[in-house]
């Protein structure tokens, strides 16, 4: 009998999921070899307690039911554990889950936990803070924080306030460390890119792997107003590393100073920090569901760890 537990963010996203917990329970009964238990968080932080609670209990399932925010609560509860993480996706992004190819469609999502394999994937740190799809300073962070106040979701909330914000922001001014050597750098924004996508197929850093020990960094430098529909669509179709407005490096560690504390977004949850940021990768973190495909089985078992050999255009430092 396997033990399953469903961490559920009732107000993630934009669906009703009423269907869902309906399909959950005729899906994991214990005719089907499963004894599930359903969890709905109340607030902050209530995720990450719930899952670590499961993962100490020693659950083989923990099941995250949400956007990028909840999958980061659960996943950090589940760091070097063997209980495997699943993702049923529930936000408006959902970049973790389509870095994975994890279908966006719940019943292709517990499919995945029902017929699919584990693989082992990277966490990302700042500070104290862990991140598992990407981070970051600037200005995406302060659209993520204007975002999550805004009382609805979606895309198109999303590039409502991007439109907003990008009018009235000013770069700011970072000290770098990496590799070895400093050097000041004025960023419109730094990405710390785990996993390829911000989420809803945006590419900051498509040739990010999200299990071979490093971080991708990416400095978007400038952002003019007239190089803004080139930008989007390199975003969206994976070509934004060759801008002249973007530099990638890919690093185990780096350590950046601002010039007074700010924001930093952590998986689309944006919070304040101080000026002294660290960044470091933690390796083979967590245990996650992903669908039965070989080839995407192969690409993260066998290609990654070459991936050094292969992309000798991105610096590793």
């Amino acid at each position: 009998m396997k033990r399953i537990a469903f961490i559920i963010n009732p107000i993630s996203g934009t669906g009703n999921k009423e269907h869902l917990i309906e399909y959950l329970h005729e899906a994991f009964t214990v005719g089907k070899g499963y004894s599930a238990i359903y969890y709905m968080t109340k607030g902050a932080g209530d995720a990450y307690e719930a899952s670590k609670g499961f993962g100490e209990q020693g659950y083989d399932i923990v099941v995250a039911v949400g956007g990028d925010g909840t999958v980061n609560q659960v996943a950090k509860g589940l760091l070097y554990t063997d209980t495997k993480l699943a993702i049923i996706p529930f936000g408006s992004g959902n970049g973790l889950a389509r870095h994975l190819k994890i279908p966006l469609s719940f019943y292709g999502a517990v499919d995945t936990i029902l017929e699919g394999d584990t693989v082992e994937i990277d966490a990302g740190r700042i500070n104290d803070e862990i991140f598992f799809c990407t981070a970051g300073l600037g200005f995406e962070a302060v659209v993520g924080d204007k975002f999550n106040t805004a009382g609805t979701r979606g895309l198109i909330t999303y590039m409502e306030q991007c439109a907003k914000e990008y009018v009235k922001y000013v770069r700011e001014s970072y000290t770098i460390e990496i590799g070895g050597k400093v050097y000041d750098s004025k960023a419109f924004l730094i990405t710390f890119a785990n996993s390829a996508q911000w989420g809803n197929n945006v590419f900051i850093a498509p040739e990010a792997s999200i299990s071979d020990g490093m971080i991708d960094m990416v400095i978007w430098k400038r952002a003019p107003l007239v190089s803004m529909p080139l930008l989007a669509a390199g975003l969206l179709f994976k070509t934004i590393q060759y801008s002249e407005f973007i530099d990638t490096f890919r690093t185990k560690s780096v350590k950046i100073r601002r010039r007074k504390p700010g924001l930093i977004q952590f998986d689309g949850e944006s919070r304040s920090m101080g000026e002294d940021i660290e960044v470091a990768v933690l390796e083979h973190a967590v245990k996650v569901m992903v669908p039965a495909d070989d080839d995407l089985l192969a690409f993260t078992r066998y290609i990654v760890p070459q991936l050094k050999d292969m992309l000798p255009r991105i610096p590793e430092l």
